[in-house]
């Protein structure tokens, strides 16, 4: 018979073995129609190629890139119109007696064989049409096609032919190199390379195009000229159809062949960032019921991986292009991320109300997913002017608890900030409760004169009788005090928070209250006041479910607990609240546990599980920014170290701590004072003093990372000749 034969490929197929084999077997046990579906560029010919070349009976060949409906037959006729120009692309000529498909049924022949009909998708129908014929016409006929969707017909199985992984995709690029230069990647540029491919999201036409380029320029080069990608990812000199040689062919045709509100939507979506929930993909402008299915069917979105409930994505490349297409009409984007800004601040601010709930593991886990979106509509609020003025002010607030969680105090503070300086008209409510929540993240930041000139900032600003603002304005100045070590002044502040929450049956703010109060009181050496305080705490907080308020009172009862030497039970009620802050992945609960378990491991003289659990909450409270924590356990791991063998070592630390004490103005709690001293005094009569001396300020001018690699012989050797 006449048929076009395979295109010849001119380079090796990397990493789709798997799929070969896979394809192969579908075709082998009797599936006659198998159809590889994939987005733009994802390989879906050259894999194609590969399964009919390994298969056992003949093979014809058709492109179909070029058909147009209506062009050879009837056009009332779709399976006859492929039909012909298959026979056209076949070369074979018609017969009077019988119509397209029955020619095209009497070329193929009685006897088993494969037809390979490539680049489908802009003639779906026509081809759907012609393959329930042809199968029915053909009995031992085998179909292969591919395809940006499926054809829909009950005879199909459709493979999804994915982006490749990782470590794939970084093959195939070292690959194209070597064909190019004939030289292997340099091991200093795999790092460059693998970033590459991530942001090409595996797709093997962007990762050849973009292997090609670095043949020409270099890898970090290709990396630095990513942000435009259509224009860099192209290739003039390669053969085939344009939408196999260059990335912005590729998305073109897949975007040509969407009606405009499909287009429309496409465009849209490109304002989400990390992917998007059914619901916030319902608030932009061209949503239509419908719609977002339609391309999922065309592989332009897809299932994310990382979040049930139907959350969805495009790949990173798409949603550049699909950028770049919204951008192109100004008043469109506008309205979209409008749309997507004003979901994300409801969010944000329901989060916000309940975040301190029942539901706070759910919030959480939500605004975990969202935190790139939030990113987004952050970004384009701050620039808003006009109507909702305001917005950015009110989403940096609303994410303060969050960022708490999260532990990223100076984003938030910068936010905020921020806000508060372009936003000076904003209603003295919005404004107080902004200053407020700048407040709490400076104090948590260990800035301890911003918060406070923040609190007062935001007590002028408050509305009279508004009890929540004042009573965290009240609780903030008493953490602030506390960790000046002012425990007077502290309990002064949260007495009256306590009052005034207590006088309006507000249960939470009374709970936090007493759980701040007992907070100063055992810091202060105060057990008995502590513990009554706290317990309080706890039945308010277990009554409330607020998971993370239980947690953190029962650290300070394992405080409590501790520094009153009842070792079983401060170990029972810090082992119950790592658990908790684990569940919840809360940084700064987690690294103060760790702190205080290392403690009572101390306590109990297992030096070695104190000295991980010390370094653990010691790297947890230094990437959150806690400077008032970081300085308390590089006191206790200097206990651990002296009492491991290693004084100067210990020395050294106790100098780093001491530089952050001066820098934030806070000395040793009195409860840990004791055991400072205690440490400090038995150094002194280890080393002699001109050696403790040294290692104090060695400590002093060394970063705590470099002193946290000293140990054993290797510390001793640093401090020796610093």
């Amino acid at each position: 018979m006449e048929s076009a034969a395979l295109p010849a490929p001119l380079t090796s197929l990397v990493g789709r073995d798997a799929e070969v084999r896979a394809a192969g077997r579908l075709l082998a046990a009797g599936h006659r129609l198998v159809s590889l579906v994939g987005t733009a560029g994802s390989g879906k010919t050259r894999l194609a190629v590969a399964v009919a070349a390994a298969a056992a009976p003949p093979v014809q060949y058709a492109d179909l890139t070029t058909m147009r409906t209506g062009g050879h037959t009837d056009r009332c006729d779709p399976a006859g119109d492929a039909a012909g120009f298959v026979l056209d692309a076949f070369g074979a000529s018609r017969r009077p007696d019988l119509d397209a498909v029955d020619t095209l049924a009497a070329v193929v022949g009685d006897g088993r064989a494969v037809l390979l009909l490539d680049n489908c998708e802009h003639v779906a129908g026509p081809v759907a049409a012609l393959a329930a014929r042809l199968l029915a016409a053909a009995p031992a006929l085998h179909l292969l096609v591919t395809s940006r969707q499926p054809l829909g017909v009950p005879e199909e199985t459709v493979v999804s032919v994915a982006p490749l992984d990782d470590a794939t995709a970084l093959r195939l690029f070292e690959a194209r190199m070597f064909e190019r230069t004939g030289r292997p990647l340099p091991a200093a540029h795999r790092a460059g390379a693998a970033a590459i491919c991530r942001a090409l999201d595996g797709l093997p036409l962007a990762v050849e195009l973009a292997a090609a380029r670095a043949a020409l320029l270099s890898v970090p080069e290709v990396h630095r000229l990513l942000t435009d990608r259509f224009r860099v990812l192209a290739d003039a000199k390669a053969t085939g159809p344009e939408h196999h040689r260059t990335l912005r062919a590729a998305l073109d045709w897949s975007y040509e062949l969407l009606s405009p509100d499909k287009q429309a939507l496409l465009r849209q979506l490109a304002v989400f960032r990390g992917g998007w929930s059914p619901p916030a993909a319902a608030v932009l402008p061209a949503h239509r019921p419908g719609l977002l299915a339609a391309l999922a069917g065309r592989c332009l979105v897809e299932p994310h991986p990382a979040g049930g409930d139907g959350r969805v994505r495009m790949l990173q490349t798409v949603a550049a292009y699909a950028a770049a297409r919204l951008a192109e009409v100004p008043e469109e984007e506008a309205a979209a991320r409008d749309a997507h800004a004003a979901f994300h601040l409801e969010l944000a601010e329901r989060a916000a109300a309940g975040i301190h709930g029942s539901g706070q593991r759910d919030l959480l886990r939500e605004l975990t997913l969202e935190q790139d979106n939030l990113r987004a509509a952050m970004l384009w609020l701050s620039g808003r002017p006009g109507t909702g003025a305001d917005d950015d002010l009110r989403l940096a607030t609303a994410l303060a608890p969050f960022q708490h969680f999260t532990g990223v105090y100076r984003q938030g503070r910068d936010w905020l900030s921020g806000a508060l300086a372009r936003r000076p008209a904003a209603p003295p409510a919005v404004r107080a409760a902004a200053c407020s929540a700048a407040a709490t993240l400076a104090m948590l930041d260990c800035d301890y004169p911003a918060a406070a000139a923040l609190a007062e900032r935001a007590l002028a600003d408050a509305p009279d009788g508004d009890v929540r603002i004042r009573g965290r304005l009240l609780t903030l100045l008493g953490s602030v005090e506390r960790e000046r070590a002012d425990y007077p002044r502290s309990s002064r502040f949260l007495q009256e928070a306590l009052a005034l929450y207590r006088s309006a049956g507000d249960a939470w703010g009374e709970g936090r209250a007493a759980q701040l109060a007992g907070g100063t009181a055992w810091l202060s050496g105060d057990l008995g006041s502590a513990a009554a305080l706290l317990d309080a705490s706890l039945t308010a907080f277990r009554d409330l479910a607020d998971e993370e308020s239980v947690a953190s009172t029962l650290t300070h009862l394992g405080a409590v607990a501790h520094f009153g030497g009842d070792r079983p039970r401060a170990r029972r009620h810090l082992v119950e609240a790592l658990d908790r802050f684990t569940e919840l992945a809360f940084p700064e609960g987690i690294g103060w546990a760790q702190d205080l378990l290392g403690r009572v491991d101390l306590a109990d003289d297992a030096v070695p599980s104190a000295a991980e659990r010390l370094r653990a909450s010691l790297s947890i409270h230094r990437r959150v920014g806690d400077r008032w924590r970081s300085a308390s356990v590089l006191e206790a791991f200097a206990e651990a170290r002296r009492r491991l063998g290693d004084p100067a070592h210990a020395a050294a630390l106790l100098g780093a701590a001491d530089v952050i004490r001066r820098e934030i103005g806070a000395p040793t709690p009195a409860c840990e004072l004791p055991g400072r001293r205690r440490t400090e005094e038995a150094l002194r009569a280890a080393l002699p003093e001109a050696a403790f001396d040294r290692a104090l300020r060695f400590g002093a001018r060394t970063s705590v990372d470099e002193l946290l690699d000293l140990s054993g012989s290797a510390g001793h050797l640093a401090l020796a000749h610093p």
